[in-house]
């Protein structure tokens, strides 16, 4: 009983005893529930900085990544022109050599009627000179 009436005086002056009987300016539940506040807001201000530390981790890598995604789109677009400007020149190609096909045609068919021509100019010679053997 002597205990509790002590209590009763300490806690009437604001004065409060815990478990191990140490006196305290605060009760137990108060400064039970100020400790787990602090723990649990230490809690999350380390989840934070771990939070801020992954979003900035991923800030680099995803600028990294960007910035290969970019070379490599540049290495593309050279590999595409360059292959556009093969390409064409094959055409070039192409039709210059269709060109000199046409022409070599051309100067067959030429050759074929001089020769035509200058076979028959050898013919008609020939009958002429048979003419004047005879």
């Amino acid at each position: 009983m002597e205990e509790i009436d002590s209590k009763a005086i300490l806690e009437s002056y604001g004065l409060f005893m815990d478990d191990i009987s140490q006196i305290r300016v605060v009760d137990s539940k108060s400064a039970d529930s100020a400790q787990n506040a602090k723990t649990c807001t230490d809690r999350f201000v380390m989840d934070v900085q771990d939070l801020q530390r992954i979003l900035k981790d991923f800030s680099e890598e995803s600028a990294k990544l960007a910035e290969q995604v970019k070379q490599r789109k540049l290495i593309a677009i050279a590999a595409r022109a360059k292959l556009q400007a093969v390409t064409r020149e094959a055409e070039l190609e192409k039709i210059a050599l269709l060109e000199k096909i046409e022409e070599q045609k051309l100067q067959a068919e030429r050759l074929r009627a001089e020769h035509d021509a200058l076979k028959r100019i050898e013919q008609s010679q020939n009958i002429i000179l048979q003419q004047f053997n005879d």
